[in-house]
């Protein structure tokens, strides 16, 4: 049976190089490429029982997320994913469909496979789960949400969601803009209120009137898009811009344009949060505020392992800054005269 010492032996490092590499304690980047290189080599296998007895630790990382059909949370496990098994450790996955019940649950299972950390992707973050989390004694990384009631184990990784929709607002300023609408979600979730207060702060500090009737807000899905958009375009007078804050309402919204023969951007120029494969399809080419998914769960896996492994990192919020991409759904206009 191929041990630690053939692996150390092969790749010429010491035991202890690679018995730190093996339980996900980082080691130099030469080094844990010889490591890997033995180990392919060699086909050394974990005895994951063996390792949990000697290191009390799991190498296993619970997944809490609110949906599956979430884009943003699945391309940003796909991430963490990769560089969880760079550092030695498995996932377990488990889908909430936004009930506190279900959530409750998937700790409980995580807390039977004694997993090392979680990871809580929520655009709602419920302080019971912080709550179950710190009495569970698990470390726990929570993105795209921030809640006041934190324990000294959990760490925050979050969009810096009002400044990206504020330079939205300014980038459609600058090419004209003055009447300028937003769709965003419902108030229950965290991303939704902090967009549209960017979005608020933006007018404000051009000293442009705000419309409360461009101001739209329902689910964070193609049907809330869609009916945001046919109520604005009842309205007897309609915006030259639009901010929509949310990948599938922006889907919802195009479907609504369309069928009032609005075209994008002559007709209404657009700008869209998330840079979403699905979006980049899209004709024409949308310009987004891009919220750098590698980033984040970069960000994420960072601070949760840093727990896990017994450091204390200063912060317990990263804010993640967005970057505005310039394409081909706004155009330039000329301001509208007061009333």
């Amino acid at each position: 049976m191929v041990t630690i010492k053939d692996i150390a032996a092969r790749s010429g490092v010491s035991i202890a190089t690679v018995s730190k590499h093996i339980n996900g304690i980082p080691v130099k980047e030469e080094n844990r490429l010889r490591i890997d290189e033995a180990i392919a080599a060699l086909g050394y296998r974990v005895n994951s029982a063996a390792r949990t007895l000697k290191t009390r630790r799991s190498m296993t990382v619970g997944v809490l997320l609110d949906s599956l059909s979430n884009l943003f949370y699945t391309s940003v496990i796909s991430e963490a994913e990769e560089l969880l098994q760079a550092q030695g450790y498995t996932s377990i996955l488990f889908e909430t469909q936004d009930s506190l019940d279900r959530a409750l649950r998937g700790l409980d299972l995580f807390s039977s496979k004694s997993v090392d950390g979680i990871l809580y992707l929520s655009s709602r973050c419920r302080p019971e789960i912080l709550a179950r989390c710190a009495r569970l004694n698990i470390p726990l990384t929570v993105v795209d949400s921030i809640t006041p009631d934190a324990s000294p184990a959990c760490d925050f990784v979050v969009t810096e969601n009002a400044r990206g929709a504020f330079s939205a607002v300014e980038y459609l300023q600058s090419k004209g803009h003055r009447d300028i609408g937003v769709i965003t979600g419902s108030p229950a979730h965290f991303s939704a209120n902090e967009r549209l207060r960017g979005y608020r702060n933006a007018l404000a500090q051009a000293a442009i009137p705000l419309h409360e009737e461009w101001v739209l807000r329902d689910e964070y899905n193609i049907d809330g898009g869609y009916r945001c958009t046919q109520r604005l375009l009842q309205c007897p007078q309609r915006p030259t811009a639009l901010l929509i804050c949310n990948y599938f309402m922006t889907i919802g919204a195009v479907m609504a344009l369309n069928e009032a023969n609005i075209s994008i951007p002559d007709g209404i120029s657009v700008v869209s949060f998330d840079e979403i494969e699905l979006i980049k399809a899209m004709k024409p080419r949308l310009t987004t505020v891009n919220q750098q998914i590698s980033v984040i769960a970069a960000r994420a896996v960072e601070r949760l392992i840093a727990r896990i492994t017994g450091q204390q990192p200063p912060e317990t919020v990263q804010l993640i800054p967005t970057v505005l991409v310039e394409r081909d759904s706004v155009t330039e206009t000329t301001p509208r005269p007061a009333n």
